[in-house]
């Protein structure tokens, strides 16, 4: 048996060298849909993250005349999590990546890319400083009287400028930066916003302005069950593409996901069936009425024994002592 202490993943399975053939692999082929094993690959990635690292959601999405970066986007993601790192070192990135026909526009019914983030260790606020992109600027101005405040705005092709407004007309926070004293505060969405503009490199205002969206979810909840059940792990069916588009998800600064502590322990198979029944009834009880006749047992285990639940991995573990007799503590 095997957890994730302070996180969200249980597992019970045989021991590798109790099933035959078990390490062995066959090659990668092509990827070319987001599969049932990679949505499950993705949702154990997130439930081995600890409860109380709360992401914020991010998500990327590309202007009408998308076609123009068809052959770009994944380097588009590429360059957009460098901008991320260089600024917090210490950040982690869960991304995945979507496919949408569009709506509306010159492009109605073509099929464009989206990109849904966990971004980890970064804040939400903090002092701004002087950016000078391709595409976009962030200065400080001073007025009469000496007054001063921080200015964003995107720059277009045509000469025209969106978003510019006041970010704050506080006193300086933090004498450091290009200009000498550095001017209140930065946001994360305005961050966002400003540098996905700068990577894509549109030049239209529109996609400066609402080109991105950033979520401060409210706890791990929101965080996984809300972001990653509704949103990035729903197995939509597959639009017809052109081209294959690699892999569906994937981290970035893995080194820095604040992992749950990960235990092992022997359990006899009487234990382990136990756990099993545990998991089945638990699952059963926690799921509304009304998608019930969605589960199967090849959700909760496979033929190798293997059975995985997300769960309040505390709480499992205060429990389990009481319900298996002679289970050691972890």
């Amino acid at each position: 048996m095997t957890c994730y202490r302070k996180a969200s993943l249980l597992e019970v399975r045989l021991r590798s060298d109790a099933v035959p053939g078990k390490g062995k692999s066959a090659p990668r082929g092509e990827i070319t849909e987001f599969t049932t094993a990679a949505r499950r690959r993705m949702m154990q990635m997130m439930a081995k993250v600890e409860r109380v690292a709360v992401p914020f959601f991010v998500t990327l999405t590309y202007p009408d005349d998308f076609p123009l970066y068809r052959e770009d986007y994944k380097g588009h993601l590429e360059a957009f999590c460098d901008r991320l790192e260089r600024r917090w070192p210490g950040m982690a990135v869960i991304w995945k990546l979507e496919f949408k026909e569009r709506k509306s526009g010159e492009n109605a019914g073509k099929i464009a890319p989206h990109y849904h983030l966990f971004v980890y260790g970064v804040p939400w606020e903090f002092p701004g400083k002087v950016e000078h992109g391709k595409f976009y600027t962030l200065d400080v101005t001073r007025e009469p009287g000496g007054m001063a405040h921080w200015i964003e705005a995107g720059k277009a092709s045509d000469g025209s400028r969106g978003r510019a407004w006041y970010v704050s007309d506080q006193e300086p926070v933090n004498p450091k930066g290009p200009t000498g004293d550095v001017w209140g505060p930065d946001s994360f969405i305005n961050w966002v916003s400003r540098n996905w503009f700068d990577v894509v490199g549109s030049n239209q205002i529109r996609h400066f302005q609402a080109g991105t969206r950033v979520e401060k979810l409210k706890g791990v909840r929101g965080a996984y069950a809300y972001a990653a059940k509704r949103y990035v792990a729903k197995e939509a069916d597959m639009p017809e593409m052109e081209h294959k588009p690699g892999r569906f998800w994937g981290v970035i600064g893995r080194k820095n996901l604040p992992f749950g502590k990960r235990e092992v322990r022997e359990v006899s198979a009487k234990e382990a069936v136990q756990i099993r029944r545990f998991m089945r009834r638990y699952r059963w009880a926690n799921t509304p009425p009304e998608k019930r006749k969605f589960l199967r047992k090849s959700q909760l285990w496979s033929q190798d024994f293997t059975a995985k639940l997300f769960c309040n991995v505390e709480f499992w573990l205060e429990r389990l002592l009481k319900l298996i007799e002679a289970l050691p503590e972890f």
